[in-house]
């Protein structure tokens, strides 16, 4: 039996993907399957864009169709439903970018790549390149052969360079090669997008930046080389026999093993002055 008109059709207000439909980037064998599976009847009837974040983070593995039977999986009918709907781009370039759930990373990635532009793709997609996190992967064959793992980063690196153009069996649109948009001023934020992306988290690079600023100052002249920044502490010396006056100056420097080094000791070590 076939269900009610308008139930799997696409959004009236959703704009064409490369000059056609944009449920007809998956084949039409699939999404019959996908049409008569109980997940899209029960959990995609009626989603929006706003509760695929909460559907998507439950994902068990990514897959299109899987066994020998080729049977379609909850990622396949999500992705579907993306197509179906067609929500805006910045909001899956905003669940390609969230960094807590890897599923909806993935997922919002392979919506991209199959509707996006080429900025959006590289510049969404690339940044994706320094999570490490593992996945499962479920594929259409029988036996041990139908599970792998991997992970989103090669993922991501099979969306934009995979071979002959197919990923879990989904023929991709082409994407034109990343050297025609070098030097332009849109791929040079895609650029410092992933860079800022992958080295988020590495240690070294807090000083890196420091460093890097510090040098900024001594050409523009603020600071002369050589010259540290004193920590300004409240009530403690800023250097050896310097320490903070009441009024916010600084006090003369003491001589060491004069009568007011030593009183300065004691008042320090919480003694009383000697008669």
């Amino acid at each position: 039996p076939t269900m009610a008109p308008g139930v799997n059709t696409t959004d009236p207000l959703a704009l064409s993907v490369h000059g056609a439909n944009p449920q007809g980037l998956l084949e039409t064998i699939t999404r019959q399957k996908i049409y008569a599976t109980r997940y899209w009847k029960e959990t995609c009837f009626g989603l929006t864009a706003s509760g695929i974040l909460s559907v998507s983070s439950s994902l068990p593995y990514i897959s299109i169709t899987h066994g020998p039977a080729h049977k379609p999986s909850p990622f396949a009918c999500l992705l579907l439903k993306l197509l179906q709907i067609s929500p805006d781009v910045e909001i899956m370039k905003g669940l390609a970018a969230q960094e807590t759930f890897k599923m909806t990373r993935c997922l919002a990635a392979f919506y991209l790549r199959l509707v996006g532009c080429a900025y959006d793709i590289y510049g969404s997609l690339e940044p994706l390149l320094g999570d490490y996190r593992s996945v499962a992967v479920r594929h259409p064959r029988a036996g041990e052969g139908q599970w792998s793992k991997t992970t989103v980063d090669e993922f991501v690196q099979g969306l934009l360079h995979g071979r002959d153009g197919y990923v879990l069996g989904v023929q991709l649109p082409r994407l034109p090669a990343r050297e025609v948009y070098e030097g332009s001023y849109r791929m040079r934020k895609v650029e410092d997008k992933r860079r800022k992306s992958i080295l988020r988290g590495d240690p070294r690079v807090k000083e890196v930046v420091k460093h890097r600023k510090r040098m900024e100052r001594i050409e523009k002249g603020l600071i002369k080389p050589g010259e540290e920044k004193k920590k300004k502490r409240k009530g403690l010396f800023k250097d050896e026999g310097e320490a903070s006056a009441p009024g916010g100056g600084k006090r003369p420097k003491v001589e060491e093993g004069s009568v007011e080094f030593w009183n300065e000791e004691r008042k320090r070590l919480g003694l009383k002055e000697p008669k």
